[in-house]
């Protein structure tokens, strides 16, 4: 299939992911992925799957997680796929541990590359990652003082700039595509958070659906 068609079909993604709303809906969205070949549909669906869960509340036990983790290793080939899953949990394995210090407790028995290194550096501020993730300061100093928005603001950005570095290797292709998708998640969960926001967001929905009649007054 020929990835141009689609990718210009999509709307451009704002250059920071907290606008009032995404430049295109889920329904319309889904719509223009529907142009996938079958195999690529798959793969697709194995990035939505796993953007979905990671959705939910970051309070899963260990247990949840590492099954979880263990799920998406043996189902998810795609390379790309993979890093943008493992950046996420490792993102997750950090927050995990900063929690787990706070209350006492001892470092995270979950899974990914960052277990063990926070294992050996547990003692240290910034578990001897601050140049890697130079956020995790700013982040832990949030949860502290109980700004959660603001910490999630945070993990948000480290996302988006994370995605966002990917999307400028690629331009007409599947990982394009996934990339595209990957980052419009963002954008919608963000978007998702405000009432006001949502408001916006159904009026694009009703504008998309009835077309020059939604704008019709009666």
């Amino acid at each position: 299939m020929a990835y141009y068609t689609l990718i210009a079909s999509l709307p451009h993604l704002p250059p920071h992911f907290d606008v009032p709303r995404p430049p295109i809906t889920r329904l319309r969205l889904e719509q223009r992925l529907s142009m996938l070949r079958d195999d690529d549909a798959k793969t697709l669906q194995q990035l939505s799957d796993f953007l979905a869960w990671d959705r939910q509340p970051t309070d899963q036990t260990d247990e949840q997680v590492v099954r979880r983790y263990e799920q998406l290793r043996r189902r998810i080939l795609h390379p790309l796929v993979w890093e943008i899953v493992e950046h996420r949990i490792n993102l997750r394995t950090i927050v995990a541990a900063l929690r787990r210090r706070r209350s006492g407790e001892g470092p995270p028995a979950g899974v990914g590359p960052l277990v063990e290194p926070i294992r050996r550096h547990w003692q240290e501020p910034q578990f001897g990652m601050r140049p890697r993730y130079p956020w995790i300061e700013n982040f832990n100093e949030q949860m502290l003082v109980g700004n959660a928005v603001e910490a999630e603001r945070i993990l948000f950005e480290c996302t988006w700039e994370f995605r966002r570095r990917m999307a400028a290797n690629f331009t007409f292709s599947f990982e394009a595509v996934l990339l595209y998708l990957a980052r419009w998640s963002i954008v919608d969960r963000w978007t998702s958070r405000s009432i006001e926001a949502g408001r916006a967001r159904f009026d694009q929905l009703i504008e998309e659906t009835l077309g020059d009649y939604a704008t019709l007054k009666f």
